[in-house]
This record gives C-alpha cells, structure tokens and sequence, in this order.
C-alpha cells in the first residue's frame, strides 16, 4: 500500500472519535445540519489533500469547494475556519510561465482566503456602515501601509508585486472580514467554536505523531514537491509533533488558541463533559507539540480566567488539592520526565534558552544600527551571522523582535499599539460589562495569551493566520460593545411589522448557577 495512503486512512481512523466529540460540542449551537456539513468539508479535504498530486491539484479542489460553501453553508466564514489547518501550511510559488515565473506564494489559508473571504470581502463592502473606520481599524490600515511601503526596498518589481498582495490577503483582508461579518454573540461563539473543531482531530492526530514518531502529513508535503529545512525535531527524545502546521511551536499554537476558545465559549445548552472531552484532547495535542511557549501562553489564558471568577477559583483549589496530594506521595516517573521538559526548571534543551538569549543581545545591535525602519537584510549583518544554526538559518524565535529588525521600531509601535489598543478595551468592557452571553475575560485572556506566545516564536506557519483573524474578532466585539445581542434579526423594511415564530429565544446560562431567558431584540 503506498504510504500517503496508509497515512490516509490512519488519519481517518484517529480523528474519528476527535469529531465525533466535535458534533456534541457544536451541535448545541449551530445545528446537526451545519455540523454536518463541517465535517463532511474536513473530511473531504483530507482526502483531497492525501490524494493530490500537487498543490496545483489541491488548490483546484478547494476552489471548488469553495463554490459548494458558498452556496450551501449558512456563514462561509466559518468553514474558511474548519478548512484553514487541514492541509501542511507549506507555500509554494505561484506564476505564468514564460512571463513571472513567481506571481505569488500560495498555502491552504492563503487559497481560502481568496476563495472564501475575497468574495465575503466584496459583499460586505456594499454596505456603506462597513466602509466606516473605527479606532482599531486606523492602525490595522497604517501597518499594513506602512509594511507595503517598506517592500519598494526590495528594487525589484516581481518582488513587490509577490510580498504586497501577500500582506493583504495576510492582514486586511481576514481582519476586514471577520471584523464586519460578526454582528451578534451568536456569531462570536461560533467563530470560536469553529477554531475548537478544526483543532480536536489534528490534536488527536499530533498525539499518533509523537506515540510513534512519524510525521504524518510529511508525505503530503513530499507530493507536492515542497522541501523543508528541518523534517523531524526532537527534545529529550519526544519527536515534537507538527502535523499540518509543519512547525511544532505552530501546532502547539493552534491547540493553544482552541483550548482558549473552548473555555471561552458560551453556548444556550451546557456541555457537560463534552467540553471537558474536548479540552482534554486539546491539551493532550498541546502536550504533544513539546513546544513550552504555547504551554506557558495557554497556562497564562487559565490563570486570567481563573482570577476573573472567584467560585472557578475556589472551586478549582479544591480540586487540585488533593490531585497535587496523591502526585507528590505516587511521584509517577513521567512526572519528572514532564518536570524536565519545562522552562527555566527542567534541564532539557537549555541551548534552547541560551539561543534566546543571544539572540535578544545581538537583536539590540542590530536594531540600534536600523533603528526606525529596520532592513530586508538585516541576516545579512555580522552579528545575526553568528546566530546560524545547524539548519543554515537564523531563527529569529521572538515575533516582536522579528518585526523591529524588519521593519524597525515605527513598525514594532504600530503593532504594539493595534494589539494593544484591543487589550484595553476588552479590559475595560470586560471591567464595565458583565455579560452570560459572549465571555470578554475569555477572549482577553486568550489574546493575552497570543501576545505573549509570539514572543517565544517567529511568526512562522499558521501563527499570523490565527492572531489576525483573531483580532477582527475582538474588534467586532468592542464594535458592539455592551448592548450585544444573542442574535440580530434583519430590519423589517416593509409597512408592516411580522410578529413571527422563528426559533425559541436560547436559554443561557448566569454567572450564579441559574438560567436567565435572554430576550433578544432586532439590531439598530
């Protein structure tokens, strides 16, 4: 049997009991139906993705696919969501023969963005309201200005013509959609929803890999003719699971962003333990990917969660109490073998902790030589050379430091400041807000925790298709502020109003325990 079949199959078997804990956690809020479609459209692209030939043959399925979506599916955002992880996020390079050899670099969030979002962009710019500018959007738009600009560094012309629309369909245009498509908690839900379901099989799939140190996908990767620098990474003897997202820190990403999501996640039915089922699948992929800055960042997410409600606090210290007990007098072996892989107390890979820390000083001196602008070449100075690694590469392993020598410190601030803008608002809408129907703790501690896992890694792989998205979530969020609703209802536009019997008003769960009928009302 040839080995991208057998991959195949054992890729199916794993992530069907991942999906089926899926449907019990979607199901209550989108509906069998939809559900099934999700499923359905994952399912059918892992065996497109296993089957292609190419990536040109890949890219032509998911086109159309795209058009059964967009057809079929109640909100095409969110299978642009469930299909963004489910092939390796490899780019390959784009052209017309015998004129650009090279147009554009293509990957799967790339082709969905122009096949799913493009034209979700195009209808939602006829609206005139989407038109207007909001505070984040400012700086979201001087970023991106300011980058392109930075691209005429290049000199030639196939160059910029290939970065530009790539900082587009990277940035604007997931931050442009997200942040108009969303208008009720409903759909705020279900975007993080979307982000739990794409992630449960690829984490039941990152435990296979490091059960029995194989990189799946890699065959695919192979097929498509994409060649990688480094193909199997270890620490203390784990291979460091990747899946789709090719980088181990990336997948450990990912389950970092789902477990966020799923403890964020209001729904009008309680999941019981389904939802425990699902983070437990998620943190086990987590654990997987032997990555210790998603381990820190989705730790920090906990943390804020925890100290936001007293009785999860309390609640949770009586539980850990005696689990903390029974480790310390059982002191099972993997305990210290887990011990060892941490940060700053276990042993394993400090020439990890060693690199960062040179690479901060030699940061510094190159920055303080580029100061506002940062250089295109700036692994090119003698400093950044002496940061080679055995892969013939200099791991900038810190986003914030990648963009400062980049784009210098103008476009470090306008980053800081976009991001930052939103922390706060969510802060204080959280701080001034109370709500049982969207969790604003949830979302600001998972931003939170975003902000400070790119510190520990280069925005490499799937890692800024998440935290872009991400950000139009928050500002569709902070653009309907307190008064959200569960659902927002079209305005009737006729002389007379329908009284109508849709669907019974969802019952949401309160902060004390009790059940509040939330009233919804139509959108102003």
């Amino acid at each position: 049997m040839p080995e991208y079949l057998r991959a195949l199959i054992y890729v199916l078997i794993i992530s069907a009991p991942a999906l089926y804990i899926a449907g019990k956690v979607a199901v209550p809020l989108i509906g069998e139906v939809e559900f099934r479609l999700w499923r359905n459209c994952w399912i059918i692209a892992t065996f497109v993705t296993f089957l292609s030939r190419s990536f040109f043959d890949f890219a032509v399925a998911l086109a159309i696919m795209s058009i059964y979506i967009h057809r079929n599916s109640r909100q095409p955002l969110l299978l642009y969501v469930i299909l963004m992880f489910v092939a390796p996020c490899v780019s390959v390079g784009v052209g017309i023969p015998g004129v650009f050899n090279r147009i554009i670099d293509l990957d799967p969030p790339r082709l969905l963005a122009i096949t799913i979002l493009m034209p979700l962009a195009i209808e939602l710019w006829r609206e005139h309201d989407n038109r207007e500018l909001r505070g984040p959007d400012v700086l979201v738009i001087v970023f991106f200005g300011y980058i392109s600009i930075l691209a005429l560094r290049l000199g030639d012309i196939n160059s910029i013509l290939r970065v530009v629309p790539g900082y587009f369909l990277d940035i604007l245009l997931p931050y442009f959609v997200f942040s108009r498509s969303l208008r009720s908690a409903s759909e705020i839900n279900q975007v993080l929803l979307a982000f739990v379901v794409s992630a449960l099989p690829l984490a039941a799939v990152g435990f296979f890999e490091i059960w029995r140190s194989w990189r799946i996908y890699y065959v695919v990767v192979q097929e498509w003719d994409v060649v990688l620098i480094t193909i199997y990474l270890f620490r203390d003897g784990f291979l460091r699971a990747a899946t789709t997202s090719v980088e181990s820190i990336a997948f450990g990403f990912l389950c970092m962003t789902a477990g966020g999501c799923l403890l964020a996640l209001r729904t009008p039915k309680s999941l019981g333990i389904w939802r425990y089922a699902a983070l437990g699948v998620l943190v086990i992929g987590l654990l997987s990917s032997v990555s210790r800055g998603p381990w820190l960042g989705f730790a920090l997410c906990v943390m804020m969660l925890v100290m936001t409600n007293l009785r999860v606090s309390v609640k949770l210290l009586v539980w850990t109490i005696p689990a903390v007990t029974a480790l310390t007098f059982l002191h099972p072996s993997f305990i210290d073998r887990f011990t060892n892989l941490l940060p700053f107390v276990g042993s394993a890979d400090r020439g990890s902790e060693t690199y960062r820390s040179r690479l901060f000083e030699n940061s510094m001196i190159v920055i303080e030589r580029y100061p506002f602008f940062g250089s295109d070449t700036f692994v090119r100075e003698p400093e950044m050379q002496t940061m080679i690694q055995g892969q013939g590469i200099v791991d900038v392993v810190n986003t914030y430091l990648q963009i400062s020598l980049h784009y210098g410190l103008i476009g470090l601030l306008l980053f800081v400041m976009f991001f930052g803008m939103l922390g706060i608002k969510l802060g204080t809408l959280f701080w001034t807000s109370k709500s049982d129907i969207v969790s604003y703790e949830g979302v600001l501690a998972l931003l939170a925790a975003m902000l400070f896992t790119i510190a520990t890694t280069s925005s490499v792989s799937i890692i800024p298709y998440i935290y872009w998205p991400f950000s139009g979530l928050c500002a569709a969020l902070l653009a309907r502020g307190a008064g959200i609703e569960w659902e927002v209802y079209p305005k009737v536009r006729g002389r007379m109003k329908s009284l109508g019997t849709g669907q019974a008003h969802p019952t949401i769960p309160s902060r004390d325990g009790a059940r509040k009928m939330r009233v919804l009302g139509s959108s102003r």
